[in-house]
């Protein structure tokens, strides 16, 4: 099993990706470790997992239900399970690797 990843297998994999904007590179247990890089909008839903988000490269604004945060590269942002999340306002080069953890419906 691969233990290490780097931004250019990230991108990659995103490149290949169904939807271009996420790739998932390692799932164990309940964790999943993907990377993604929207394009011009964030058009994601609530998961059903609590999720980390740390951004690689950008910044722009992080939207957790009604509050509106800047977020920049080397940040990490926490969303729980089913809140309304997205990034607006980002720029061209953002991009973060995600991390999905726990059982449905959160810790």
């Amino acid at each position: 099993m691969n233990k290490q990843f780097t931004v250019d297998q990230a991108l990659d994999l995103v490149s290949t990706s169904k939807d271009k904007a996420y790739g998932v590179l390692l799932e164990h247990g309940t964790l999943e470790l993907g990377y993604y890089k929207p394009h011009g909008i964030d058009p994601q839903d609530p998961h059903d997992r609590d999720e980390v988000y740390i951004v690689q490269s950008g910044s722009g604004y992080f939207v957790v239900e009604n509050d509106r945060q800047p977020f920049q590269a080397g940040d990490a942002l926490f969303v729980p399970a089913f809140v309304v999340h997205r990034f607006e306002d980002f720029t061209d080069d953002f991009a973060a690797w995600v991390i999905f953890y726990g059982p449905q419906g959160g810790d």
